[in-house]
């Protein structure tokens, strides 16, 4: 197997070696206009998505371009830490699998299920259509995430495969190193972002919902119908960033207390207007 896998043949020019660096940049679309257009001038640099760039040969010169913008870059490692080395005071030592994936002409169904399944996997977005997977031993991925049969979140392989059974183009990197001194900042900074990406949307529906229960056409049946979905949801999301004290040695616990005690306040709201209509 490559370095990189995908649904379609790869070309060498996509494939890291020793001298190569993964490139990812970050920050919105105008933002990055600029630097790729400088980079793709480069000898050696090759764009492989919106913002995902394959550097072989990096040298000072690729270096200077990329100093004005935030970027996330990688190089090939071999070893995947053991977890006794990887602690909050090495994430310098993690190791990672990357997927960049993309679809010619996207529908509203396919943005909708790519969403849900960014949800059930162990990765973060860095950008869109970039996902970050944190690289286990298999081991310590039964230990964290269970068997292949009782498994609840995807993994990076697992990602990629639906992406094209989805109708998608996707390219997946494994065995990847952070090698720039930020690029740790920025991988927080994501797993921040994609945490808000997961509850926010949840929370906005839940307080809704609370909105309801003011309602007196709106049936009880229709209100608790809608918290069940709610309440669903929201338990598949705390299974996923429990795990993130040991998938990303971060702690998910006040963001998800948070839509938890809403959660259970809306549930005590259509109590309380079930209880006054019978009364």
């Amino acid at each position: 197997m490559t370095e990189a896998d995908v649904n379609r043949t790869i070309s060498e020019d996509s494939e890291l070696r020793g001298d190569s660096r993964l490139i990812i940049l970050l920050g919105a679309p105008e933002g990055i206009k600029g630097v790729s257009r400088k980079l793709s001038s480069l000898q050696g640099a090759k764009r492989i998505r919106k913002g995902v760039y394959i550097v072989h040969g990096y040298s000072e010169t690729h270096e200077m371009v990329l100093s004005s913008q935030p970027v996330i870059s990688f190089s090939k490692t071999k070893k995947i830490p053991t977890s006794r080395v990887r602690s909050e005071e090495a994430q310098s030592n993690r190791v990672y699998s990357l997927v960049a994936f993309s679809f010619n002409t996207p529908t509203a169904q396919q943005k909708k299920h790519v969403e849900r399944l960014i949800r059930k996997t162990t990765g973060i977005r860095v950008r869109p259509g970039v996902v970050l997977f944190p690289l286990l031993r298999s081991k310590e991925r039964r230990r964290i995430l269970g068997s292949e049969e009782e498994r609840v979140l995807i993994d990076s392989k697992e990602f990629s495969r639906l992406i094209c059974e989805n109708g998608g183009n996707s390219l997946r990197w494994s065995r990847l190193g952070i090698v720039n001194l930020n690029g740790i900042d920025h991988v927080r900074d994501a797993i921040e972002q994609t945490l808000s990406r997961d509850l926010t949307p949840l929370e906005e529906k839940i307080r809704i919902l609370r909105e309801l229960c003011k309602n007196p056409a709106v049936p009880i049946r229709q209100l608790k119908k809608k918290y069940t979905v709610l309440s669903r949801r929201f338990r598949k999301l705390r299974t996923k960033w429990m795990l993130a004290r040991q998938l990303w040695f971060y702690d998910a616990e006040k963001q998800l207390k948070r839509s938890y005690n809403m959660l259970i306040n809306t549930r005590r709201s259509i109590i309380e207007e079930e209880a006054r209509r019978m009364s």
